[in-house]
């Protein structure tokens, strides 16, 4: 047993658990955030090459794809280059892993939600939820602040944290760099955007592939730590099998809610399937979900470092 602890390098393990811990402890400003600046980018480059809507599809394909190289691709290259010179690369590894794993926000704005949505501020609640979901939430009741909130809190728990940590165990810091740009940029570049819906296309094909086993990993670990009777037998009442829909399905199960239904996009109405369990999601709704995705953190955290220590023994 001494024999195999000591032959395992440590290194990949420690940054892991230092972005981990300083996303459940600290919370980075957002004005100063690095990634702030990057979606600040993104943004720009958006606005400057999108196409207007009187030309070809094709030519919307190719200009969303070459923006996401060009603006993504110095920061990787640079970043990648200064990792492979430096004398002590872990330092600059952990850096990046605790810049990436920045899940920490979306839970605080969860719990202001949370707060908000029990003291019945309801503008104050919209303008939270606003700040973690792409959807109009000016008319949103106290339920449909809720389900957003829940919704939001689920889907980037497996896209962000789940994702993050994933490509960091896959492909070490570099991969898990590129995975949470291309994440950051089809979020930026929302397709339910009418004039991006083209021009985003590209990168969110991409991203849509890469989230798959992330969000299974994800999944399968917050169904074996709460209840996974009822997660799949919601996923298989499903009446849409896409993959929102699904992961969606799993957590209403889990907790016996009702999740999807209509949402409101650039002033357009979007009608989802509802799934998941039979009752409307309520304020205790809110406070349960948060504890089943707390739990399903632990499991992912356990299952990448008992990965890592397997692939570095």
């Amino acid at each position: 047993m001494d024999f195999l602890v000591s032959g395992i390098d440590f290194k990949p393990l420690l940054i892991l658990w230092l972005a981990i811990a300083v996303d459940a402890s600290w919370r980075w400003p957002q004005q100063t955030h690095p990634l702030t600046l990057m979606r600040y980018l993104v943004n720009q480059m958006g606005r400057k090459v999108l196409p207007s809507q009187k030309f070809a599809a094709s030519q919307h394909y190719i200009s969303g794809a070459l923006a996401a190289v060009v603006v993504l691709s110095p920061l990787v290259v640079c970043l990648g280059i200064l990792v492979s010179i430096a004398q002590y690369p872990v330092f600059f590894e952990a850096i990046i892993m605790v810049v990436l794993l920045d899940y920490g926000y979306q839970r605080q704005q969860y719990k202001r939600v949370l707060f908000t949505v029990g003291k019945n501020k309801k503008s104050l609640a919209r303008e939270m939820v606003s700040s973690i979901t792409a959807r109009q939430c000016d008319t949103l009741t106290d339920m449909g602040m809720a389900k957003a909130s829940i919704e939001s809190l689920w889907l980037k728990f497996l896209y962000l944290f789940c994702g993050v940590i994933f490509y960091y165990v896959a492909f070490g810091a570099m991969g898990a760099l590129i995975y949470r740009l291309l994440l950051l940029t089809s979020w930026q570049w929302h397709y339910r955007d009418p004039k991006m819906a083209l021009f985003a296309l590209p990168v969110r094909r991409i991203v849509s592939i890469l989230v798959v086993p992330p969000a299974i990993i994800g999944a399968l670990a917050t169904l074996i730590s709460s209840k996974p009777m009822m997660g799949v037998k919601a996923m298989k009442r499903c009446s849409s099998k896409d993959k929102t829909s699904l992961l969606l399905a799993a957590l209403g199960g889990i907790h016996n809610i009702k999740l999807g239904g209509p949402a409101i996009y650039a002033n357009q109405k979007i009608r989802y399937p509802r799934v998941g369990g039979n009752r409307d999601v309520t304020f205790s709704s809110m406070v349960y979900v948060k504890r089943t995705v707390t739990n399903a953190m632990i499991v992912v955290t356990a299952l990448a470092t008992l990965v890592i220590m397997i692939i570095n023994a």
